[in-house]
């Protein structure tokens, strides 16, 4: 596993999160790394999302950082040009793995069903994004999913929350939960950085305990 990608296994939480303003970007980073969250996935769905990555890199060089939200090959340059660690896709596609072992990235895509895990396995992925989680099926397919697939680590995404991350995590093919629990948009926006690590420890505490 690369080394982005085990940061984010040891943690266990990957905050998934569309940064709402450039002058929020670091300080959201702050908090989460206060908090003891040092993995960020930046979404690349606004205008500002890769100088956001910028930021956060040039203020925190040790966190991990990913580029979310991959639908194009020029995003992969700019994502690794800004000090993007990692990819994550919202789906499968070859063409994007492909470009995105050139620039020398790990990436996780999304999957959600049998056919795109193993259409990944063969692409030589073994660490794939579950998304939308909870409405493909949750833990219970993912168990399902890991007979067949033993080598493979999921991170779901889509529907996680603090209420149901643990029932995930107990699970040792659950490499991480990702989204936004702990850092809602509003929070962001309100400046709430204390809340947001105060959520983070939470979430590292969940973890702790569905791992021990």
């Amino acid at each position: 596993m690369p080394a982005a990608l085990k940061i984010v296994s040891n943690v266990g939480i990957l905050p998934v999160i569309a940064v709402p303003a450039l002058e929020s970007a670091v300080s959201l980073a702050d908090a989460l790394v206060k908090g003891g969250v040092n993995v960020i996935e930046v979404t690349l769905r606004n205008p500002w999302a890769v100088e956001s990555i910028s930021r956060i890199r040039q203020a925190h060089p040790d966190i991990a950082i990913g580029a979310g939200t991959i639908l194009e090959t020029r995003q992969i340059a700019e994502a690794r040009e800004a000090g993007a660690d990692f990819l994550v896709t919202p789906g499968l596609d070859a063409e994007i793995v492909a470009d995105a072992r050139e620039a020398g990235l790990p990436i996780v895509p999304g999957v959600t069903n049998p056919t795109e895990i193993a259409t990944a396995v063969k692409l030589g992925l073994t660490t794939l994004k579950f998304f939308p989680a909870e409405i493909s099926g949750g833990v219970s397919a993912l168990t399902l999913y890991h007979g067949p697939f033993p080598d493979v680590s999921f991170v779901p995404t889509g529907g996680m929350t603090m209420d149901n991350i643990g029932s995930y995590l107990t699970q040792s093919f659950v490499a991480a939960c990702g989204g936004s629990f702990m850092a809602k948009g509003d929070d962001i926006k309100a400046g709430a950085w204390e809340k947001i690590s105060e959520n983070c420890r939470k979430c590292i505490e969940i973890v702790r305990e569905a791992r021990s």
